[in-house]
C-alpha cells in the first residue's frame, strides 16, 4: 500500500514537472513571438513613413505649429536717492539691483507668448517633387541599424533563410536609391522591402488576419509605387489583389468583432480607390490613398 502511494506521488510530481516546463516553454515562445511582431510593426511604421514622404503625404489632416511672439513692454521709471543715503544703503542697493534683474528676467519671460496653431495638410496642393531626402536618409539608416537585431530574432524562429537574405539585398538596393535621391527606384524598392513583412509575419504569428492586413498594405504600396510611372494597368491588378485579400479578413468573425464599422470602412475605401483609377490622375489617387491608409491605421 505504501509502495503504491509512493508510486502515485512520484507520478504526480513527474506530471507536475512536465506541465511546468511546458508552460514555461509556451510563455517563452509567446514572448519571442510578440517581440518579433513588435519589430515587424516597427519596420512597418518606418517604411510607410518613407513611402509617404516621397510624395509629401502625411497621415492626419493637420500638423501642429508653434510661434513665439514678443509682447510690447512698457518703459519703467526709476527715481534716485541722495548720495549719502545711497552710500549708507549700498548693500541694500545691491540687493535691489539683483531683485530688479530677476524681475526683468521674469518680465521678459512673461512678455513672450507661444501661439499654437494647426495647419491643414492638403494633398491636392502638395508638391510631390519636393522630397525631403535628408529625413528619408535618416529613416533608412534607422531601419538598417535595427535590421541587424531583427535578423537574429527572425533566424531564432526558423524564418526562411532565403527570405531574410532577400530582405537584406533589397534593403541595400533601397539604401543606394535613397543615396542617389532616385525617387522612382526608391518607391519601388521600398514597396518591395515592405512586401517581406507579411512574409515574415506569416511564419511567426498565429493570428492570420494580422498577417493578411499586412498583405493588403503591401499590395496597396505596390500600387502606390507605380503611380509615378503611371502604370495604371498594374496598379489596378495590385488593387484587385488587395481587395481579394481583405475579403478574407471580412470572413474572420473573431477579428471583425468589436470593430465592424472600421473594417467595413476600409473595405469601402479600397473599392473607392480602385474605382478612381479610371481617371488616371495621380493627385486623385494620392488623395484616396491617404484616406485609406489613415483608416487602415485605426484597425
Amino acid at each position: 500500500m505504501k509502495k503504491t502511494k509512493n508510486k502515485l506521488l512520484i507520478l504526480f510530481l513527474i506530471v507536475l514537472l512536465i506541465s511546468t516546463l511546458t508552460g514555461c516553454e509556451n510563455k517563452k515562445g509567446n514572448e519571442e513571438e510578440n517581440k518579433i511582431v513588435s519589430e515587424l510593426d516597427y519596420l512597418d511604421t518606418n517604411l510607410v513613413s518613407i513611402l509617404n514622404g516621397l510624395n509629401g503625404i502625411t497621415t492626419g489632416n493637420y500638423t501642429i505649429t508653434k510661434e513665439e511672439i514678443q509682447k510690447e513692454e512698457k518703459s519703467s521709471e526709476s527715481s534716485s536717492q541722495g548720495g549719502e543715503e545711497s552710500s549708507e544703503n549700498s548693500s541694500s542697493g545691491e540687493q535691489k539691483q539683483t531683485q530688479s534683474q530677476n524681475n526683468d528676467n521674469s518680465s521678459n519671460e512673461e512678455s513672450k507668448i507661444i501661439i499654437t496653431g494647426m495647419n491643414q495638410e492638403s494633398v491636392l496642393s502638395s508638391d510631390e517633387n519636393n522630397v525631403n531626402w535628408n529625413l528619408i536618409k535618416n529613416e533608412i539608416e534607422t531601419i538598417n541599424e535595427s535590421w541587424s537585431i531583427i535578423i537574429l530574432d527572425l533566424a531564432s524562429k526558423n524564418v526562411n533563410n532565403e527570405d531574410i537574405l532577400n530582405f537584406s539585398s533589397t534593403l541595400n538596393d533601397t539604401i543606394l536609391s535613397i543615396k542617389d535621391e532616385n525617387k522612382i527606384n526608391t518607391l519601388q524598392n521600398s514597396a518591395k522591402l515592405y512586401s517581406f513583412i507579411p512574409i515574415f509575419q506569416e511564419q511567426v504569428e498565429k493570428n492570420s488576419s494580422n498577417q493578411k492586413l499586412k498583405k493588403v498594405k503591401s499590395d496597396l504600396f505596390n500600387a502606390y509605387s507605380l503611380v509615378e510611372k503611371e502604370d495604371w494597368a498594374q496598379i489596378n491588378n495590385n488593387m484587385e489583389s488587395a481587395i481579394n485579400t481583405f475579403k478574407e479578413i471580412l470572413n474572420d468573425i473573431e477579428y471583425v468583432k468589436n470593430k465592424e464599422y472600421k473594417v467595413n470602412k476600409v473595405y469601402v475605401l479600397l473599392n473607392e480607390l480602385q474605382s478612381s483609377l479610371i481617371y488616371k490622375d495621380k493627385k486623385l489617387f494620392y488623395l484616396k490613398y491617404k484616406n485609406l491608409i489613415e483608416s487602415i491605421n485605426l484597425l
